[in-house]
């Protein structure tokens, strides 16, 4: 196993501790074999692995990893984050970098991992952090009519 397969098992490994997913679906065309047996200590009932993205699956799933050999389009994003996802973990080699972080951005994304030495980073989504509730928006605060009058800037 070579360094960078070491790491990229590892780390998935960990967001799965992490999130406890019942069910993972991972795209990838390569042999994962050695990361579904590390994946088999977990407590995952279901791991499903396709070559490609479509938005013809049926279930919706816990956890969805999309491994560097997938070139994912902003479509792509869109229809796991609208239909198959809530969490979402996207790795991607370097080659067009510019042009995926301003995709992954604009998505909602956020870096969570930049190894230039072994060519290999991470986006991730997860809907239930990335719109928390702020404080001030709520009928209390600013918004509220009755107060319109009461402040200026």
């Amino acid at each position: 196993m070579i360094k960078k397969e070491k790491i990229l098992h590892s780390y998935i490994f960990n967001i799965v501790e992490d999130e406890k997913p019942k069910e993972l679906i991972i795209i990838t065309k390569q042999d994962v074999s050695k990361l579904i047996k590390r994946l088999e200590k977990s407590k995952i009932h279901n791991i499903n692995i396709f070559p490609n993205i479509k938005k013809e699956y049926k279930d919706n799933c816990d956890l969805f990893f999309v491994l560097e050999d997938i070139k994912v389009s902003d479509i792509d994003v869109g229809i796991i984050k609208n239909l198959l996802s809530q969490k979402i973990v996207i790795f991607n080699d370097f080659k067009n970098d510019i042009k995926i972080d301003e995709m992954m951005i604009k998505l909602g994304f956020q870096t969570e991992l930049r190894d230039q030495n072994n060519k290999l980073k991470c986006y991730s989504y997860n809907l239930k952090t990335y719109n928390n509730k702020r404080t001030w928006n709520n009928s209390k605060g600013w918004a509220n009519p009755e107060n319109f009058d009461k402040f200026r800037w």
